[in-house]
């Protein structure tokens, strides 16, 4: 039986192992922390029954490698998916982002979702609708714009309400990062091949229990009724000797690339700092921040809210309303405050939605300075694909070249194309159906 290393347990790492043992691969997976999920984990804060995560992690219906691996998890039943999301703009308006349910609707199913955004003018929601049709009119040639931004794409087709409202709610929630620093490919790919290809494909999944459920326990009970062998708090490193992998027919290296110098140093350039190399400096790190509130009654009636011009970009529901789930993506004015600074900052800015609030009975917060990478423009060529120049090594995780940007499904679709390399076939779910005009304006080139 063929056997393979595979070192890193975040999401590309334990779906890469997954996948092999499914092909019958003999799969030892190594993890340097004790716990598997990687940076969508949960933490144990004081005075916390339960772990708590470090941010609301979410999906949406267009993230099918994702939707696949929680059902090979078991654990598809406690995603959540809303097809109806409540948003609330920065001078109190509100309004409800919703589709009509059609299939040949596509890109218009979005119209009444669009035409309900809260705290827009005439003159931005003409501006929406022009910059819609200009990718609409782009479609798949979107790729081609690699060299500019977002913004700079956008041009007159945008208002200032718009950059500081939609465009920062929907992008920085899915690429952590501003229109003004993200590549135009990458934010017209996420609206096209995530929002106007399927009826469906905007509809938003919450799982109900913390991340430590799907991505540690979950999986690592998955993980050894395949057979594979864990081996948690272990540093690892690949066996090489003159470029060749010993002991191990095949090797995965799903590590952030910050890390890839510790397990596999033979495949970064030359030393530039401190004698060690940087792996790959085109990535610019992105923060994240999550706090949680917890009160004694239930204070948010709705499962969700999308904030539009405020402190802070999603609320979260849990546990009947009590517990809320704060989010703050691209959170570079977050940096150096304190987990209770960060609870006090978020509960001013829920406040400042939901009305006068009790004061909560604990708090929990983090910011993960390194949550994801930002998608610059020209950034698409640094990012490897999973073969590498070492026989028998391969890489894996959402920096790599997946066509996604750092997210959940760009993890699981990394660990997948690591394992199709390594088994010559296919591996994964196809995307979602082209439905509508999409069918047109989404052809293959």
């Amino acid at each position: 039986m063929a056997r393979v290393l595979v070192v890193g347990g975040g999401l590309a790492g334990c779906s890469a192992a997954l996948a092999l043992a499914d092909a019958g691969w003999q799969v030892t997976l190594v993890e340097k922390r004790t716990s598997l999920g990687g940076r969508a984990a949960s933490f144990q804060a004081p005075g916390w029954a339960q772990p708590v995560d470090t941010s609301q992690h979410v999906l949406l219906r267009c993230c099918t490698h994702l939707v696949r691996h929680y059902q090979r998890l078991g654990v598809a039943e406690q995603i959540t998916w809303h097809d109806r999301l409540p948003l609330i703009a920065g001078n109190g308006q509100r309004g409800l982002f919703r589709a009509w349910p059609w299939p040949a609707a596509p890109p218009l199913h979005l119209a009444p979702g669009l035409a309900a955004l809260p705290g827009l003018t005439p003159r931005d929601r003409l501006c929406l609708a022009l910059a819609f049709q200009r990718m609409l009119l782009v479609g798949r040639r979107y790729r081609e714009l690699e060299s500019i931004t977002f913004q700079q794409w956008l041009g007159r087709t945008t208002s200032a309400t718009l950059d500081r409202t939609f465009w920062r709610l929907l992008l920085t929630s899915v690429l952590n990062a501003g229109a003004s620093q993200i590549a135009a490919a990458a934010g017209i790919m996420f609206f096209l091949e995530g929002l106007l290809r399927h009826r469906d494909g905007f509809q938003l999944g919450v799982p109900q229990g913390s991340l430590h459920d799907l991505h540690d326990t979950a999986t690592r009970a998955a993980l050894q009724a395949s057979g594979v062998v864990l081996r948690l708090g272990t540093h690892a490193r690949l066996p090489l000797a003159a470029g060749r992998l010993t002991e191990w027919d095949a090797a995965v290296c799903a590590v952030p690339w910050w890390q890839v110098a510790r397990v596999v140093p033979e495949l970064l350039p030359a030393p530039t700092v401190r004698g060690r190399s940087t792996g790959w400096p085109e990535l610019q790190p992105a923060s994240l921040v999550g706090v949680h509130l917890q009160f004694a009654e239930p204070v948010l009636r709705e499962p969700l809210l999308g904030l539009l011009d405020h402190a802070v970009d999603w609320i979260f529901a849990r546990d009947g309303g009590r517990h809320l789930s704060v989010v703050v993506s691209a959170a570079v004015d977050w940096a150096g405050l304190s987990p209770t600074a960060m609870a006090t900052r978020a509960l001013a800015a829920v406040r400042g939605v939901l009305g006068d609030l009790p004061p909560p009975l604990r708090t929990a917060a983090c910011r993960e300075t390194r949550a994801t990478f930002i998608p610059a423009p020209g950034l698409t060529a640094h990012r490897p694909g999973p073969r590498t120049a070492l026989p028998g090594v391969y890489l894996a995780g959402e920096w790599t070249a997946t066509g996604w940007p750092s997210t959940m499904e760009g993890a699981v679709r990394s660990g997948h194309a690591a394992a199709a390399a390594i088994l010559d076939r296919p591996i994964g779910p196809p995307d979602l159906p082209r439905q509508g005009l999409a069918r047109i304006y989404l052809a293959d080139p």
